[in-house]
């Protein structure tokens, strides 16, 4: 069904090949959005051996697989470290389109860096995971958030937020930390915006079965003499065994939440974080 016709969504960090930002991008397509998409220019080390083999072109990809589901996309190539570059994206968009509906900021820092104890926190990397986890989807959330109440149309603003934003971890003060402020912005956010009818809400996954590169598990791979892909399917495995549901997240359960929370369905939230963690935290 076309419940987004008319609508246009920016998808930020949506270049991965099995990725959130990708299922979400589809997801919207299919139901008749027009989508911009952003990411950043991924070094080859920082890509999953499976987009390797795939010749995956990230956001260039993607984008061809909207287009062909009937959707007009826009791929913007964009560091969310940037303010300047984030401000340049979202002018590109509304040049394009003229307009913004929809807004998912689905930015996540590399982790692994961060997994150790706090006393053991590089400053840089504290700073980097605020940066990109938090100052990003407050620089996003700002900026759009002008045009939408410039457009005076409403609009819908979601924010992808993590469990652990709800119950920290030990080794996982800087994500914790960063994804925390992402709910208490999201909340402040929903409440500025509300005047406007813009609706800003968050999802919390718990794991998802993604190839989303970490460094902690590259680095436990080369340890133990094992190929990435076969340790971390170890990793998904032991995850699912460990919750209630029987698996982990796929990136499709958590765009069906944000597509659900881009629809008229949801013209009544706002300020809310719904779990999709498949039983593994009830808060």
């Amino acid at each position: 069904m076309a419940v987004l016709e008319g609508k246009v969504a920016i998808i930020t960090v949506a270049g991965g090949m099995r990725g959130v930002g990708r299922a979400t991008a589809l997801k919207l397509a299919g139901q008749g959005a027009d989508i911009a998409l952003t990411d950043v220019h991924r070094e080859p080390d920082d890509l999953p051996p499976a987009e390797v083999r795939a010749g995956w072109r990230a956001i260039e990809s993607v984008s061809e697989e909207v287009t062909a589901l009937g959707s007009r996309c826009l791929p913007v190539y964009c560091d969310l470290g940037y303010s300047d570059q984030i401000q340049d994206m979202v002018s590109r968009v509304m040049e394009h389109y003229g307009r913004i509906d929809i807004l998912v900021n689905n930015a996540r820092a590399i982790v692994g860096r961060d997994k150790v104890p706090v006393t053991e926190l590089p400053e840089e990397v504290w700073d980097h995971f605020l940066a990109i986890n938090t100052t990003a989807v407050f620089l996003c959330t700002k900026m759009v958030g002008r045009e939408m109440v410039r457009m005076g149309k409403g609009g819908r603003i979601i924010n992808i937020a993590s469990d652990a934003a709800k119950r920290a971890n030990a080794m996982g003060a800087a994500y914790s930390a960063s994804k925390f402020a992402v709910l208490g912005l999201t909340q402040a956010s929903a409440l500025d915006l509300a005047p406007y009818g813009i609706n800003v809400n968050a999802v919390c996954p718990g794991p998802i079965n993604t190839d989303r590169l970490s460094y902690w598990e590259r680095a436990r791979a080369e340890d133990q003499g094992v190929p990435l892909e076969e340790f971390r399917a170890t990793i998904v495995e032991e995850s699912g065994r460990a919750t209630p549901l029987g698996r982990i997240a796929e990136p499709e359960d958590i765009a069906d939440m944000i597509s659900f929370l881009s629809s008229d369905q949801a013209r009544f939230i706002t300020g809310q974080a719904y779990n999709v963690n498949g039983g593994l935290l009830f808060h």
